[in-house]
């Protein structure tokens, strides 16, 4: 079964070195919209990761510290026990968790939340500020030398346009 385009940007992040854990929602939004000619609303595509799992894995939301920002990555269903998970979502009619929040996310140092509707309706308002101007890549001011979101660099796009090929040819 092919895996949704969403599933493979998140995945390849992780296995092609470019981060330890997975990407931010802002720049899988600018990755689904780069892809798309259609606008991409950020409800819909958690919708779509909830009620559409890839067999086999999870998606699970967590802080990264290296960067100070909520990310998501994929996760086989397997190891769920291996994560302090707090809350998550199951898909319609399924009884295994297709996103799941981690305790450290859900933290009141990180977004301070007490539900999975709380932390998803959170991350829907987070991303929606930085996606409603083009700022979906998460960079290092060198000037400021602070982490801010940005417009995608070539090199973003290029990992985009590679991980479309993937998507497309499988």
């Amino acid at each position: 079964m092919k895996n949704p385009f969403w599933f493979n940007i998140i995945q390849q992040w992780k296995l092609m070195g470019k981060g330890d854990y997975g990407v931010t929602f802002p720049f899988l939004m600018g990755a689904l919209a780069y892809k798309s000619t259609e606008e991409t609303d950020i409800s819909s595509v958690f919708q779509s990761i909830i009620n559409e799992p890839v067999d086999g894995f999870y998606s699970e939301v967590r802080w990264c510290e290296n960067i100070d920002e909520p990310v998501i990555s994929i996760v086989k269903l397997e190891n769920i026990t291996k994560v302090a998970i707090k809350a998550g979502f199951s898909a319609r009619g399924a009884d295994t968790t297709s996103l799941a929040f981690t305790e450290d996310l859900m933290s009141f140092f990180h977004l301070d939340c007490k539900t999975a509707d709380e932390c998803l309706s959170k991350l829907i308002f987070y991303t929606g500020k930085f996606v409603s101007n083009g700022q979906y890549s998460n960079q290092l001011n060198r000037k400021k030398f602070e982490r801010e979101f940005a417009p995608f660099s070539a090199d973003d796009i290029q990992f985009i346009e590679d991980v479309r090929a993937l998507t497309d040819e499988t």
